[in-house]
């Protein structure tokens, strides 16, 4: 069943009593802070710093540019100056030019006692206010919701992203290679994880260990292709997936897909090139007409890759059950 999604996010109570330790666990990391902090005054202030930490894990691109979009509404709405640290497992201006004098290092955040506010992105949890004249730093996040307009502020989502973010020259000139056209096709996104082949270290435990169950898998979401094609016969459609078994079976339905030799989920390490394909196979979906990310018990649904190219595109986006 095909079902248009609002793309905000409702929390679940699981979700709730996860956020309620991660505060926990915030309070005691923030200890680390303690040596630092001086009775010096700040001398900068009326910024805002989102700081993704080297030391530390994070989430997938899609859970981190979503807490960038949040916090950069949050600054923006408080008339606060907005900086970036991001530079691990990837740079991100190496993909992300940006429009926006965004980039910072971690010299320039100061701990003062009087000016300095920690912040955390809690999107069940809103905050829309910040005290005046303060140096604020934001290390921990949610990145949970992304309607295509924020509440409170009214700035659509696509809009923020693009006055951050320009596609970079590599982006580019990769995308230009595919000879696609901009929004004459369609895209089709299925996260597969570990159903079909162990493809990442996950707290998702879905590795099928019959082959059929697994071919079972496979022939539903090659029927669920088959009736998006027969929807839209005249326009291309484009699958993109984490699984390269998947892939590799399409072979024998009228479909498009790009090169799968780099798939990776990039978190706590990438590669170059892995790195490049994940942006590519987001850039390429936002162009589209609208994309489709496809639902069933054995697949991680809840991945908000697909959200996130059809809202930086704003563009439809539909769940589709299988």
């Amino acid at each position: 069943m095909k079902k248009e999604s609002d793309g905000v996010y409702k929390p679940r109570f699981k979700d709730y009593i996860n956020f309620f330790i991660e505060d926990i666990k915030l309070s005691i990391k923030q200890i680390r802070y303690i040596s630092k902090l001086r009775f010096k005054r700040a001398q900068k202030k009326g910024v805002f710093y989102m700081v993704f930490e080297p030391f530390r894990g994070h989430p997938g691109l899609a859970d981190r540019l979503k807490a960038i979009i949040n916090t950069y509404n949050l600054a923006k709405s408080n008339n606060y100056d907005f900086k970036i640290y991001f530079t691990t497992p990837f740079k991100l201006s190496d993909y992300l030019t940006p429009r926006k004098d965004w980039e910072c290092s971690l010299e320039e955040l100061e701990y003062s006692l009087q000016d300095t506010n920690f912040f955390r992105e809690i999107s069940w949890r809103e905050c829309t206010t910040l005290k005046p004249n303060k140096q604020y730093h934001c290390y921990y996040y949610c990145g949970n919701t992304m309607p295509r307009v924020l509440p409170h502020s009214g700035y659509k989502w696509c809009d923020l992203f693009n006055e951050l973010f320009t596609p970079s020259t590599n982006l580019i000139n990769a995308y230009k290679k595919l000879n696609i056209p901009p929004h004459t096709y369609i895209s089709v996104h299925i996260r597969f994880v570990n159903a079909l082949e162990q493809f990442e270290k996950t707290f998702f435990d879905n590795h099928l260990k019959e082959q059929k169950q697994r071919d079972a898998l496979i022939e539903r979401c090659k029927a669920g292709i088959k009736n998006i094609i027969d929807e839209n016969r005249e326009t291309p459609v484009y699958v993109f997936s984490d699984s390269k078994v998947f892939l590799n079976s399409l072979e024998d339905l009228p479909v498009h897909t790009l090169d799968s030799s780099e798939i990776e989920h990039i978190s706590s390490t990438s590669s170059d090139s892995s790195t490049l394909k994940t942006f590519l196979d987001l850039y390429v979906m936002s162009q589209s007409q609208a994309v489709y990310r496809f639902c069933a018990p054995e697949l991680y649904s809840i991945s908000h890759y697909a959200l996130l190219a059809a809202t930086i595109g704003d563009i439809p986006f539909y769940d589709l059950d299988v």
